[in-house]
């Protein structure tokens, strides 16, 4: 009986960390015409051109959209310049977490 209340506890907890680990990633906009400020790189993350992104933390920039538990755009360099990349794609920043 331990084993079996056990083994549902396991697939329940599986599948409820699956759900919560979809991809609520938002990649910016391109704007036709616009100068490129930035690029997106092999991990979806969006690297803003002309900075050490080596030496500037990564952030997360938490944006409005329809997904129950969230979207973001993950971003390295300037705070203010990942900012300008979401304003520049119309979208509406709910908040940002920045770290290392």
């Amino acid at each position: 009986m331990k084993k079996t209340i056990g083994l549902t506890l396991i697939v329940f907890a599986i599948s409820f960390l699956t759900s919560c680990a979809s991809n609520g990633l938002v990649l910016p906009k391109t704007i036709p015409g616009a100068v490129k400020t930035y690029t997106v790189n092999q991990e979806g993350t969006v690297e803003i051109l002309g900075q050490d992104i080596k030496t500037k933390p990564t952030h997360w920039l938490y944006v409005h959209c329809d997904h129950w538990s969230g979207c973001y755009m993950r971003c390295q360099g300037e705070i203010n310049s990942c900012k300008k990349v979401v304003k520049d794609s119309k979208l509406l920043l709910d908040y940002v977490v920045s770290g290392r």
